[in-house]
């Protein structure tokens, strides 16, 4: 049976990219929306395998819409999909609970793997922002 996934992404183009994806890698892209709020009451509702959250959407970005999830539903695994690698954003979301950290840019090799991941418990953090993540945790305390 296909992973039925959940993708709240605000850019159209974006949204059929990542449909294209799951698709080929028998993953069911069971609804889409654009807007955070609407992506919480959906993840509620339809209890997805898995919730794939752009961090800028209308509404409510992915980090506050993936709090608001996991108030609900405790345990569903969350990816966040952003551009951004800055370590700040990174370390919230991890603290948000969000189980995987994607690159908008590295999507097509990171996401499936990511989806699996998360699915299975783990966590999965694109190579790109482990490394600046790293990089920032490995200076030294009064550079940071």
């Amino acid at each position: 049976m296909a992973l039925r996934v959940l993708v709240a992404e605000d850019c159209p183009a974006v949204q059929r990219s990542i449909r294209e994806l799951l698709e080929r890698a028998d993953i069911r892209s069971l609804v889409e929306t654009r807007d955070g709020q609407e992506a919480v009451r959906l993840a509620v509702e339809m209890q997805p395998d898995v919730a794939i959250l752009d961090y800028s959407m209308a509404g409510m970005n992915g980090i506050d819409a993936s709090r608001a999830i996991r108030l609900e539903c405790p345990q569903m695994p969350i990816i966040l999909l952003t551009a951004a690698t800055a370590e700040y954003l990174i370390a919230a979301a991890l603290r948000a609970g969000i189980r995987g950290y994607v690159l908008k840019r590295d999507a097509g090799d990171d996401l499936v793997r990511a989806i699996h991941a998360v699915r299975g418990g783990a966590t999965y953090v694109s190579p790109r922002a482990a490394r600046a993540l790293c990089d920032w945790y490995l200076q030294p305390q009064e550079q940071r």
